[in-house]
């Protein structure tokens, strides 16, 4: 299951860093959607180039930590998978606010 964070993670980082290069525009599925970001393509783009860092960060926490797990022999262990999860929400919380104070 420690897996599927990675994955999720990287996935993560892609749906920030495409939009952040003007690679995805304002969409409903995709990106940091806040009512900052999606008022128009420029706070679009200010808001995930914001993000990124953040975004970086906690993926990379969770690869750390995935890899850990791996080694340990405790990829399905639930406490493993909970950190990873808490680990992605929390760089997802500190990218949204990242995202909306670089667009106001």
């Amino acid at each position: 299951m420690v897996f599927v964070e990675m994955v999720a993670a990287v996935l993560t980082v892609v749906f920030v860093v495409l939009p952040a290069h003007g690679k995805i525009g304002r969409n409903a599925f995709v990106g940091v959607r806040t009512r900052a970001t999606m008022r128009d393509a420029a706070a679009w783009r200010r808001g995930h180039h914001a993000a990124v860092l953040p975004t970086c960060v906690a993926a990379g926490g969770v690869i750390v930590l995935g890899i850990t797990a791996a080694a340990t022999g405790r990829t399905n262990d639930a406490s493993a998978v909970i950190l990873c999860a808490a680990v992605l929400l929390a760089g997802g919380l500190w990218s949204a606010v990242a995202a909306g104070r670089a667009v106001r």
